[in-house]
């Protein structure tokens, strides 16, 4: 009889004990799934491997593409913005910049070809730019997209400003109204770049990147639109330009456009890589993910040595209608040195 009392005592303390330990082990899986949000990309093929291409000779058109991969949530309408709410935040500076990412690097390597352009304004009056390069046989080399705040941009700072190659993005990802989306304007440009360029149009629907489909579709995608007959015509202009990664956490980029045998525009430019510690100069990885030209912070603490020396030195090459540069004052800057490797690609 005592052994029967002392068997259900035991299983009495167990089922209780049991019981005890549910509340505890529910409330940490809960947890857990209101926390560890999915991150939005992965990192580890955000950039290519500067040494890797070293040595190797890459013919026209064989391009290198930033090539992220991510799980963004697409929509294939326009979505309602969330301008002038104003939610709580779900997260610190610090955990969005963990989960969130987005890329500045252009094509890398040579690329030749027809040379189309358009423009418009939309929304508040921010202005979009799509420039298309296509090869002899009207297929896509490359559609690159870039919008500008409007004049009287609510954030005056920001007014004029180039969102893509700016500080741009990190404004918009400080801000709680992108913390449910993790995307920013950039995510949403380069989205549709890629699809319009692997299937090879730039008319039709394409998928857009929740929280960014308004601009795409009410912008980006409608100024490409109107190019869709042009692009299957041989230009008159043409274009040819040239990127490197330099390994030091700087790309630079030269792009001309050529009508009739002259040079009629010509860009210069370096972008920052897309992680702050690939950049060599402790100085310079705040700048990560904009470029030299476009970031504002960086043409503020710099007094805009570097736009000055780009401008003076397109310029030179447009009146001049040539790429060896015979300014002292241009060879001297540092930045010349770059501007040399990549000439070496070049012939016009």
């Amino acid at each position: 009889m005592k052994k029967q009392h002392l068997l259900a005592s035991v299983l009495l303390f167990t089922i209780v004990s049991l019981t005890a330990c549910k509340p505890d082990q529910q409330k940490g899986t809960k947890k857990t799934s209101e926390t560890s949000k999915e991150v939005l990309f992965i990192p580890s093929s955000s950039e290519v491997d500067a040494s890797s291409e070293e040595g190797k000779e890459k013919s026209a058109n064989d391009l290198s593409f930033e090539n992220t991969s991510y799980n963004y949530d697409v929509v294939t309408g326009a979505t309602q913005t969330t301008f002038g709410s104003n939610p709580k935040p779900l997260y610190s500076y610090e955990e969005k910049l963990k989960k969130m990412f987005w890329s500045n690097q252009p094509p890398l390597g040579l690329m030749e070809g027809n040379y189309y352009t358009n423009e418009g304004y939309f929304d508040v009056g921010n202005k979009g730019i799509v420039e298309i390069i296509t090869d002899d046989t009207s297929k896509i080399i490359n559609v690159e997209f870039n919008e500008y705040a409007a004049e009287n941009y609510y954030a005056s700072n920001y007014s004029g400003a180039n969102k893509r190659l700016s500080d741009y993005a990190f404004f918009q990802a400080q801000n709680p109204r992108t913390d449910t989306t993790l995307v920013t304007v950039v995510n949403g440009i380069t989205f549709v770049e890629k699809q319009m360029r692997e299937e090879n149009r730039i008319e039709g629907n394409f998928e857009t990147v929740k929280g960014s489909s308004t601009t795409a579709r009410q912008g980006l995608m409608a100024i490409a639109s109107e190019l869709k007959d042009q692009i299957r015509q041989p230009s008159k202009t043409k274009y040819i330009g040239y990127a490197e990664d330099f390994g030091d956490g700087l790309i630079g980029r030269l792009q001309l456009t050529v009508t009739d045998g002259k040079i009629d525009s010509a860009r210069y430019d370096e972008y920052f890589a897309d992680q702050p510690e690939k950049i060599a100069v402790d100085q310079l990885k705040q700048y990560y993910r904009q470029s030299k030209y476009f970031s504002l912070t960086y043409n503020e603490q710099t007094n805009k040595d570097f736009v000055i020396f780009s401008d003076t030195l397109t310029k030179e090459i447009i009146d001049k209608q040539k790429l060896t540069i015979e300014n002292t004052e241009l060879t001297k800057h540092p930045s010349y040195a770059s501007y040399q490797k990549l000439v070496e690609h070049i012939k016009l």
